[in-house]
């Protein structure tokens, strides 16, 4: 049974997983970085409020992408990604304890520089297929990213391989970032 307010994760391009506007859609889509898009958009006043960190167990649908045990116990990071105080991108980063070894232990200690930043600059990065799913507030999801009455929105993940160590990245697409980008010009 679906988690109420979460329909199933999709991989893009499947039908029914497609959002419209095609500006946001284009933004669901993007391989590359999510942060420098949101710094193309925001300028200087790209802003990282970290929200959350924590060792913690998480949910199934997370343990199922990074095929890790019930038991487990796996760092969480919650962000808002935004220009200034206005919220754009709601990030959930889940990282098993594995995967932070070496260089990749500074993803604990990463404060408000966004992750986006050291997952697409320093180190090789494989990035696996991006799932969408619109979102509501009555899913956990949504009741960590959304406030009270907020409008459904879309969310993305996509589980990338540093050096060969797993991490799931979620991102929620908020309110203010649908409503700006539904006045951009790309074509559906």
């Amino acid at each position: 049974m679906a988690e109420p307010g979460l329909r199933h994760w999709r991989p893009r391009g499947v039908p029914g997983a497609r959002p419209r506007p095609g500006a946001l859609r284009d933004w669901l889509d993007e391989p590359g970085s999510l942060t420098r898009r949101l710094r193309g958009l925001a300028g200087e006043a790209f802003s990282v409020q970290v929200l959350a960190e924590y060792w913690g167990r998480v949910w199934p649908d997370e343990r199922q992408r990074l095929r890790c045990r019930d038991e487990e116990w796996l760092w969480v990071r919650e962000v808002r990604l935004g220009r200034g105080d206005q919220p754009l991108v709601y990030a959930r980063s889940v990282i098993p304890r594995s995967s932070l070894r070496g260089p990749l232990r500074r993803l604990r200690s990463l404060g408000r520089q966004p992750l986006g930043a050291l997952l697409f600059g320093r180190y090789p990065v494989v990035r696996g297929a991006i799932e969408v799913a619109p979102l509501t507030p009555a899913s956990r999801l949504g009741a960590r990213a959304l406030a009270q009455g907020a409008a459904p929105c879309w969310a993305r993940r996509s589980v990338f391989a540093i050096t060969g160590r797993p991490l799931l990245v979620t991102e929620v697409f908020l309110q203010p970032l649908i409503e700006e980008l539904a006045h951009d010009p790309i074509p559906d």
